[in-house]
Formats: structure tokens, sequence, C-alpha cells
């Protein structure tokens, strides 16, 4: 088996565009294993466990885009991040194929849209929190799809949400459902006059398929984080 790796200093991809690459190569014929990720110290430790790591990998920072490959042989690991660098130039790419500029900053993001009222953050856990708070503070309701959020920071920002009047769903919230659009890991089902609300993603999803199959719908799907009906949270997204 040979491993390859390439590392892009200060190049940040969100996690779900980041997976679902990762899924796509590791598709491919020849290709044990693949991973795109920010080069976070838990993130290194974790390709090292997986016997992913390399140099260039053991030398990335938190601000680097890791993208490593198990495979066969040399070729197919490089073809493997040629495919990668491929599917990454075409995130942001709009359909003429003009390169559509993307915000840098939350903040800049915001004033693009005004219309819209909800934020999709998913950035490495110790900053999600900073970002989570800035969208509520603007008057959006969340979906934090981020891990790694430290218990008392949930609290915090769903308590601040709270007194906001809005949402917060996560931390770690994969899934939701919010008027028929699809967050994170959803299903397509139809809509209808059922809520769901929920603490595990994939529940939530097959519960959805479920009422689909029967011939109703949802309205909507609420995703809350594995933590929030713990003592600690006390349902407060629930």
């Amino acid at each position: 088996m040979v491993v390859v790796a390439e590392v892009r200093p200060g190049t940040y991809y969100d996690s779900v565009t980041l997976m679902a690459i990762s899924a796509a190569l590791n598709q491919m014929p020849g290709v044990t294993s693949a991973a795109l990720v920010m080069g976070t110290s838990l993130n290194r430790d974790l390709l090292a466990e997986s016997g992913l790591s390399t140099p260039e990998v053991e030398a990335a920072g938190p601000n680097d885009l890791v993208i490593v490959v198990q495979a066969t042989d040399e070729a197919t690991a490089r073809g493997a991040l040629a495919e990668a660098s491929r599917r990454l130039a075409e995130t942001g790419t709009a359909p003429a194929g003009r390169v559509e500029e993307r915000p840098r900053t939350l903040r800049s993001a915001i004033r693009r849209s005004p219309e819209a009222n909800l934020t999709l953050v998913s950035v490495p856990g110790p900053f999600a929190s900073l970002e989570a708070e800035e969208a509520l503070r603007a008057g959006h309701h969340v979906f934090l799809f981020s891990d790694n959020v430290p218990l008392a920071e949930e609290v915090r920002l769903k308590r601040l949400a709270a007194e906001l009047g809005l949402l917060l769903m996560g931390p770690d919230c994969g899934t939701a459902l919010i008027g028929g659009v699809g967050l994170g890991f959803a299903n397509a089902v139809r809509r209808g006059p059922i809520g769901l609300i929920a603490a595990s993603g994939t529940g939530l999803q097959h519960v959805a398929c479920l009422i689909d199959q029967l011939g109703c719908g949802v309205s909507h799907g609420i995703g809350t984080g594995g933590r929030d009906l713990s003592a600690e949270v006390g349902g407060l997204t629930t």
C-alpha cells in the first residue's frame, strides 16, 4: 500500500464538503482509504491511528487543509489526489463556469443575504461557539453541525438563543428538515402535518422516511444535538 498526502496551507472547506469528497474518493478503484480534513491536532491523531499520517500531515496546522489517500499503488493515489482537487475546484463555481467569490466571514455573508434567517455552522469545535454566537446576535437561527463544542458553551449558547427567541440546533447536529428543506444529512420526504424533534440524526431520518412510506409527511424535523436531554443541558432546545 502507498500513502500520499497534500497539505494546502490556509485553506478552509466546511466538514460537509470534505466528507462528501472523502466518500467519493473512497469509492474509486484501488483506493483503500481517503480523507479530507482540517489539520487540527485531533484530526492528525485520528489519521495517525488509521495509518494515514505522513511528515506533511504531521506538520499541518489547524488552518491547513489535509488531503490523504491510501491506495494499491502511487499512480492510483495520485489520481485520487487529482480527483479531490477537481472536486474542490468545483465548489463555489457558478453554473456558467464563473468562479463566484465566497464570503470570508459570517458577517459578510449576512450582509450579502439580508433576507436569510438561519446560519449553518460547520467549523472546528474550538471556533464553533464564536460563530454560533455571532449568528444568534444577528437574529439568525443556528444549525450547529460542529462537534467538540464544550458542554458549558452549549448551555450558554442555548440559553442565549432562548433569550433571543431563536432556535439553536446542535452542537453535533447532523440532520434537520426546515419547511421541507434538508440541512446536513437529510432525506427527501414529502411535507405534511407531523413535526419531529430528535437527538439522533439517523433516528430523525429513519422516522421521517417511515412517515413518508406510510403516505404522510413532515412539517419540520428539528435536531437538538445528542446532549440536549442530559441533566447539564436540561432540554433547552427540546
